[in-house]
């Protein structure tokens, strides 16, 4: 299912946002590993738990641009078309809607883990 996203949802901004996603999880375990360890000082581990915040936010945005630039695609093919059915223009819109909906899981999951961390921090 994911990977039929991937292609469906188009490679140029699926792709990136996957990358953020692993970038994220990434750091989330290198985060508690460095927390559990004591390692880092705590601005160390707010800033990291900060940049995965912003690539939660980045993700979501990145998804809604090409939402946009897809739908204004879409929508330059339906003016010159003219006539045009509703299942069509659902399942256009269906289409680009995926990278937003990934990006939008992302900000949420990241949003979870810093409020989680900020409060480990914190404690």
């Amino acid at each position: 299912m994911v990977f039929k996203h991937l292609s469906e949802g188009g490679p140029i901004f699926m792709i990136p946002i996957f990358i953020m996603w692993i970038v994220v999880i990434i750091l989330a375990v290198r985060f508690l590993i460095q927390f559990k360890k004591g390692k880092n000082s705590m601005k160390q581990l707010t800033r990291q738990n900060e940049v995965m915040l912003f690539i939660g936010s980045f993700a979501f945005l990145f998804g809604v641009l090409g939402q946009i630039i897809g739908l204004f695609g879409a929508f330059e093919v339906i003016q010159n078309v003219g006539e045009i059915s509703p299942a069509l223009i659902a399942g256009g819109l269906k289409v680009s809607s995926i990278a937003p909906i990934y990006g939008l899981v992302l900000f949420l999951v990241s949003g979870v883990i810093w409020f989680v961390f900020r409060s480990m921090i914190n404690a």
